[in-house]
């Protein structure tokens, strides 16, 4: 399979199958994500991980809205993804650090893909919560949330993207 077809197959469902993904089913995604470019080669990009045979599971999933919660609950694994933003070149900010977290979470999607697992960001959760429940320093910003699994949900024959005239100035 090409990369460009396994990026196309890639898509967010909103059901899992409840099937545990332990961490070395898909330790080849975080590796993924650990070769992603970045700034100064700061690889800003950190992970909390818990698969649903782990405690942190429920603590992680908590944290969620409670329209996420719906269908998260049945993921087999989260991850929460975070920025560190002062940089080994400039202490004080790292202002690609969002940026290259991105590319890092990106990358291992795809290789989610590549292993037959699903996976689906999301954006809506509490920040705040996650980050006092973890004792984070303010210098790690929490990026998005990440359920990962199995699903017989395929994705929608309808899908569609902008062309490319919309979104490339030449």
């Amino acid at each position: 399979m090409s990369f460009l077809t396994t990026i196309k197959s890639r898509f967010s469902p909103y059901s899992f199958d409840g099937k545990n993904v332990p961490f070395s089913d898909i330790e080849s995604a975080f590796e993924a994500a650990r070769w992603a470019n970045s700034g100064y080669n700061n690889q800003p990009w950190r992970f909390i991980f818990a698969s649903r045979d782990q405690a942190n599971f429920e603590n992680l999933l908590g944290f969620a809205v409670e329209a996420n919660k719906k269908w998260m609950k049945d993921c087999g694994a989260i991850v929460a993804i975070f920025a560190t933003t002062p940089s080994d070149a400039n202490p004080k900010s790292n202002e690609s650090a969002m940026y290259c977290t991105g590319i890092a979470a990106g990358q291992m999607q795809i290789e989610l893909t590549a292993l037959g697992f699903q996976s689906h960001q999301i954006g809506g959760f509490d920040a705040e919560g996650l980050t006092a429940f973890l004792n984070s320093p303010d210098t790690l910003t929490p990026m998005a949330m990440m359920a990962i699994g199995t699903s017989s949900e395929a994705p929608k024959k309808d899908r569609e993207r902008k062309p490319l005239s919309e979104i490339v100035r030449q």
